[in-house]
């Protein structure tokens, strides 16, 4: 590995206990420890690119998933091969049958010949009986490494305790302290525009919603869940590749009719196909994998192959896009929303909808 300070080469020897035997400083990640690819350096350049060189903040969170040596996945096999205990009970059957055999035959001229014909059937019997190897099956799942957890303990265990801090722009998600929702923000006194809810269930996104300035810079009212929605205003819904999001913003517009709903969440469309995408497995809900769910019915008219990859139960964690892009959809999506909810305005304004009937103008007074 190389020494992150004074970039000597050192060997497994050359680094016990996290110090350089040549500069005689500490450093936070080993490989031969903590994995393949957690190293110092290699940390940091991944932080200084996802921090856009200190101009954006990122989410602890986002860091693990930016930072992962590997993703692996892998798809449900059922059991496969006859059961064993079918064997065995073939077995002891023909073996009671030949030890039957052989003490019925045993005076005949021939019962040797019998004996061994019967022994060829028996065994040729328990073959057919046995068929193939039993294999058993496995349920479809999922593995990042280093998983979230363990990339958390070693960044806010040993490289706190080494450097003092994380990685500069890098933000601890889980000891921030969000703004409640429905905190009122200050809008600098001048006219404000309308503020879009964003609805995002995802802490780590949220709390990087915050700490970039992007709520209080679109004037954003940030909501965990339905609950925490109000009852006006247009609603921007931030969500996984998953199916569980999905529903999330059918239920929205479901509890919230004629109000303008932007489905910002990660497209599944962006992450079939694209292998530098995280995928992670979780059970589906019951209506999803029973196809109840008439969201997933209309998907699956248009999008069969991104309906069938839900169903299975794979996902992708919004907190995975790269920061930038990130951002940059999340501008884009409230901006969206406010276009959208002015131009019904103008289209109900036109219509006379937004306005109270106008009084009759008087006749005119022409002594007639």
């Amino acid at each position: 590995m190389i020494c992150p300070h004074c970039r000597a080469s050192l060997l497994g020897k050359e680094r016990t206990g996290g110090v350089c035997s040549r500069c005689g400083r500490a450093f936070a990640l080993d490989p031969k420890v903590n994995g393949r690819g957690m190293h110092d350096a290699r940390i940091r350049r991944v932080a200084r690119s996802a921090t856009d060189g200190g101009r954006r903040r990122v989410t602890l969170t986002q860091l693990g998933y930016l930072a992962r040596t590997a993703n692996t996945s892998w798809t449900a096999v059922p059991p496969r091969g006859r059961p064993q205990w079918i064997a065995r009970f073939v077995g002891v059957v023909l073996v009671i049958g030949l030890v039957v055999l052989a003490a019925f035959v045993h005076r005949l001229a021939l019962g040797g010949l019998i004996w061994f014909a019967g022994a060829c059937a028996a065994a040729l019997l328990y073959a057919v009986a046995k068929g193939d190897p039993y294999r058993p099956g496995h349920p479809a799942g999922s593995s990042l490494t280093p998983e979230p957890g363990s990339f958390r303990a070693m960044m806010c265990g040993r490289w706190v305790e080494v450097y003092g801090s994380l990685p500069p722009g890098i933000v601890d998600d889980r000891q921030y302290r969000e703004t409640p929702a429905g905190t009122d923000r200050d809008t600098g006194g001048g006219p404000a525009a309308e503020a879009v809810e964003l609805l995002c269930p995802d802490h780590a996104v949220r709390v990087f919603v915050e700490i970039n300035g992007l709520a209080d810079g679109l004037d954003l009212a940030l909501a965990a869940g339905l609950e925490d929605l109000s009852a006006t205003g247009p609603v921007v819904v931030l969500h996984d590749a998953s199916a569980r999001g999905l529903q999330l913003v059918a239920d929205v517009r479901a509890n919230h009719p004629g109000r303008v709903v932007v489905d910002a969440g990660l497209p599944v469309r962006a992450v079939l196909g694209n292998d530098k995408a995280v995928r992670l497995y979780k059970e589906p809900p019951a209506d999803v994998r029973w196809g109840e769910a008439d969201w997933l019915r209309e998907l699956t008219r248009v999008a069969a192959a991104e309906a069938a990859w839900l169903v299975k139960g794979w996902e992708s964690p919004l907190a995975a896009v790269p920061p930038a892009l990130l951002e940059s959809a999340i501008v884009r999506a409230v901006q969206e929303a406010r276009s959208t909810t002015d131009r019904e305005r103008r289209d109900a304004a036109e219509v006379g909808f937004m306005s109270w009937p106008q009084p009759a103008e008087p006749a005119p007074n022409d002594g007639s």
